[in-house]
C-alpha cells in the first residue's frame, strides 16, 4: 500500500532498475550511501558546500543551486534515460543511494568513485520513519502505531529486493562495512555528525582530497549545513523534523528495543567492531 508507512519506506528503498545503470565514474565523483533516515540529504549538502569552496565559475550548477545538474538519487534514474542523464551532469557529481552494496553492479569495474557510508542507531531510524511517514502521507488510523513501523525493516523479513522490496538495516550496512571489493569508503556515524559536526566535516573534507579547513571555514560549513538553513533551500525537507540522538527513548516499547538491538548485535558480530563501535547503540 503506497499510502502506508511501510509502503512509503518500500518505495524509497526500491532498487529496481538500479543494476542496469551504465555509469562511467570520474575521479571526483562521490556516492553517499545510507539506510533511509540516516542523514542522507545532510551529508550530500555538506559535500556540496565543500566542493563549492573550490568552484570559481559563478555559473556552475553548484553555485547556482541547480542541484539536479550535479546531484542525483540513483534509485530515481530509469535504465532507459538514467545513464544518459548521469553522463550529462557536470563535475563534481554527487550521487546518493539506499541500495545494498551488492546491488551497485556499476561499481564492480570502477574504483574511481569515493563512497561515504553514514550509519545510524536503528531505533532512532524507526522513530524517524514513523514521523516522516506521518508528515508526508495520509496514513490510516490503524497504521499510526509506532511499535508496528519498522518491524519488517529490522527483523530481516520480506526482503524481496528483486521485486522492489524494502532494504534491511543490517544487510545494507554490512555490505559497505565489509567492503569485499575494497572501494574507497569513508565511514561516518550519524551520531558523530550530530555531536561533533565540525570535526566530522573536516574528515569529509580530507576524504575529498581538499586542503585542511581553518576553524573559521569549518564553522561556515557547519552553519550553512544546519537544518534550519537547509530548510530554506531544500523543499523536500518541508514538514521534516531535525534528527535527534536518542529520539527513541520513551517512544519504543521494551519489546521493540529488544528486537532491534538483536539486529545490532548480529551486525556487530559480523564486522570489525573496533572500526564501527556498534556496541554504543546497545547502551542508548
Amino acid at each position: 500500500n503506497p499510502n502506508s508507512a511501510e509502503g512509503a519506506f518500500s518505495f524509497c528503498t526500491s532498487s529496481m532498475g538500479l543494476v542496469n545503470l551504465n555509469i562511467t565514474f570520474r575521479p571526483d565523483d562521490v556516492l553517499v550511501a545510507t539506510f533511509p533516515r540516516s542523514g542522507t540529504t545532510w551529508t550530500v549538502e555538506i559535500v556540496r558546500l565543500l566542493h563549492l569552496r573550490h568552484i570559481t565559475r559563478p555559473d556552475h550548477p553548484l553555485s547556482s543551486g541547480e542541484r539536479k545538474l550535479t546531484q542525483c538519487f540513483l534509485e530515481l534514474m530509469t535504465p532507459e534515460k538514467g545513464s544518459e542523464q548521469i553522463e550529462a551532469m557536470e563535475s563534481p557529481r554527487i550521487f546518493k543511494t539506499h541500495a545494498y552494496y551488492h546491488e551497485c553492479k556499476f561499481l564492480s569495474e570502477e574504483k574511481n568513485c569515493k563512497i561515504i557510508l553514514v550509519y545510524r542507531d536503528p531505533k532512532d531510524i524507526a522513530c524517524s520513519v514513523f514521523d516522516h511517514a506521518n508528515a508526508k502521507l495520509d496514513l490510516q488510523r490503524g497504521e499510526r502505531k509506532l511499535q508496528n513501523v519498522g518491524r519488517r525493516f529490522f527483523e530481516g523479513r520480506n526482503l524481496s529486493r528483486s521485486e522492489g522490496g524494502p532494504a534491511d538495516w543490517l544487510d545494507l550496512n554490512e555490505g559497505y562495512m565489509r567492503n569485499p571489493s575494497n572501494y574507497n569508503i569513508l565511514y561516518i556515524k550519524y551520531e558523530d555528525l550530530k555531536a561533533r559536526t565540525g570535526e566530522t566535516i573536516s574528515r569529509i573534507n580530507s576524504f575529498l582530497g581538499y586542503p585542511p579547513l581553518t576553524k573559521e571555514e569549518e564553522d561556515e560549513v557547519v552553519w550553512a549545513s544546519d537544518f534550519e538553513q537547509m530548510k530554506k533551500t531544500h523543499s523536500e525537507l518541508a514538514g521534516n523534523t531535525e534528527g535527534r540522538i536518542g529520539s527513541h527513548k520513551d517512544r519504543l516499547s521494551a519489546d521493540s528495543v529488544g528486537r532491534i538491538n538483536k539486529r545490532v548485535r548480529e551486525l556487530r558480530d559480523r564486522v570489525d567492531e573496533s572500526r564501527f563501535n556498534l556496541t554504543c547503540y546497545l547502551n542508548q
